[in-house]
């Protein structure tokens, strides 16, 4: 047995400080040896020494470059979490391996994984180029499409898929595809069929949920959208039924964001004539404004989950339950209010001044809707204007984009709770916000509000371009086309100038 081959024998058997010698002794006397260093290279990856696996497999593709030497090189990159360079070496493999559709396959994973969504294209537009047949691959070369707002390609790619068989995931993806594009009743359809293939799956029952919704179909939206706080509505016994149930209590919980509360608090008081008492758990944050706003003895805002009752309803629920509709909405005028001595504290502390004042608030969760924010050095054009004072409502500016924008008064640091922002918003003369809990908090104010809406909107929005049935104060500025922000801010740009002149 040759020195190669007992090293080899050896680390098959997970002996690698043996194999490592060996291949460390032969390459000192035989130091161009490619195959030898790629194997040295393999021990070094086993062990996760990943900087000396991408020295051994470096000098093995110079000295004899191929496919297993590059993708080897590729994978100790991508244990080094370097991914980039990964795929820079993946691609190289696959120049040596052009006509082998798995084993390009298994990169376009890999890159699609780890965010790499160009080099997942190059690699998924190869496969589907040797193996058109295969649906799974064009549903996933779709998805990468959706990553780079390229909608069109997107779609012809989940119709190909389907063409070549019918298949839940891209009738899935079809059918939210169709919502971003705002065409609801193609979405309903791929998302009823997708449903039909997959029942009870609860992400489409959601997604068709807010497709009904977005075209005010409160009975259908309702029937598939209450899913998503399934979790919540296991978790608290007897559902109401939407009766009267004069004589029991009624356990109010919240779920989703704050926005929601906000929004649908609006609805509490309509349960005064439906139960004997009404018991509301909402996050502390929000709470304490809404409490103060909705008062009686027949409803208590409580603490925790932990208490009494004999019917429970997700706040989200409430208006259906009770059967309302979106084309009579309540209180659209504002239906919360802030304490005087609250809003009087931030005027004499922050906005002392005779100039006109104009809130803004430009980023929201990134991990909800990540197409609704945008940057700060977007909304210039609405910064420029004499005789006017900007105060920014941001809490989480975690890339400090305010830093360039010396003028702008800070007020984030100084909200603990939603009170706090609602004192604050009641100073402004105008505020100009993405959609977000602040938004709907300044609705619920009734403060004057410019609202930018992303082409894809929540469904709340509905088709609405430039009003909203839910706020009187709230003034819509829409993309008319999709991440382009320059239409919606020149639009507001031209209002103040209307407003304030120059």
């Amino acid at each position: 047995m040759t020195d190669i081959q007992k090293a080899l024998s050896l680390q098959s058997q997970g002996m690698l400080d043996e194999a490592q010698k060996i291949y460390e002794d032969f390459l000192k006397k035989n130091p161009i040896q490619p195959d030898v260093s790629n194997l040295l290279g393999l021990v070094y990856l086993q062990k996760n020494d990943y900087d000396k696996a991408c020295e051994l497999f470096q000098t093995a593709v110079n000295g004899f470059p191929c496919a297993e030497f590059y993708q080897n090189l590729g994978l100790a990159y991508f244990k080094k979490k370097e991914y980039q360079t990964a795929m820079q070496n993946f691609s190289k493999a696959v120049e040596y391996e052009s006509q082998n559709a798995d084993f390009i396959r298994n990169f376009a994973r890999m890159a699609k994984t780890t965010k790499q969504t160009d080099f997942a294209i190059d690699f998924f537009k190869k496969v589907v180029h040797l193996e058109p047949e295969n649906e799974k691959d064009w549903n996933n070369l779709g998805l990468l499409y959706e990553e780079k707002h390229d909608f069109e390609n997107a779609k012809d790619c989940y119709i190909k898929s389907l063409k070549i068989k019918d298949n839940y995931e891209a009738n899935h993806n079809l059918g939210v595809l169709y919502r971003t594009l705002r065409n609801f009743d193609e979405s309903i359809k791929c998302l009823s069929h997708a449903l039909s293939l997959s029942p009870g799956n609860q992400e489409t029952m959601i997604s068709l949920g807010m497709s009904y919704l977005s075209k005010k179909d409160i009975k259908n939206g309702y029937k598939y959208y209450k899913y998503l706080n399934k979790v919540m509505q296991d978790k608290f016994k007897n559902r109401w039924d939407g009766k009267k149930h004069p004589e029991s209590t009624l356990f109010v919980f919240y779920y989703a964001g704050y926005g929601d509360n906000i929004m649908l608090c609006r609805y509490l008081v309509f349960l005064k004539d439906c139960f004997k008492s009404v018991k509301v758990w909402l996050q502390p944050s929000v709470r304490i404004l809404i409490e103060k706003n909705i008062k009686g003895d027949w409803i208590e805002f409580v603490d925790t989950c932990n208490t009494e009752y004999d019917y429970s309803a997700c706040i989200m629920d409430i208006h259906y339950l009770l059967g309302m509709d979106f084309e009579h909405i309540p209180f659209s005028e504002g239906y919360l209010n802030v304490p005087k001595e609250k809003t009087e504290k931030y005027k004499k502390e922050y906005f002392k001044t005779t100039k006109r004042k104009i809130g803004i608030f430009w980023q929201g969760n990134p991990n909800v809707f990540a197409n609704r924010s945008i940057k700060l050095k977007e909304l210039e054009p609405v910064m420029s204007f004499s005789g006017t004072k900007l105060f920014s409502f941001e809490k989480d500016d975690k890339e400090n984009q305010i830093k360039d924008y010396p003028e702008i008064v800070n007020l984030g640091s100084t909200f603990k709770n939603f009170e706090d922002t609602a004192a604050a918003l009641k100073c402004l003369d105008i505020f100009i916000t993405i959609d977000s809990a602040i938004a709907h908090l300044a609705g619920a104010l009734g403060v004057k509000t410019f609202l930018l809406l992303p082409y894809s909107s929540e469904w709340r929005w509905f088709e609405d371009k430039k009003q909203t049935a839910w706020y009187d104060s709230i003034k819509i500025f829409k993309q008319n086309i999709p991440y382009d922000w320059s239409t919606p801010v020149r639009e507001i740009s031209e209002e103040l100038k209307n407003t304030f002149g120059t």
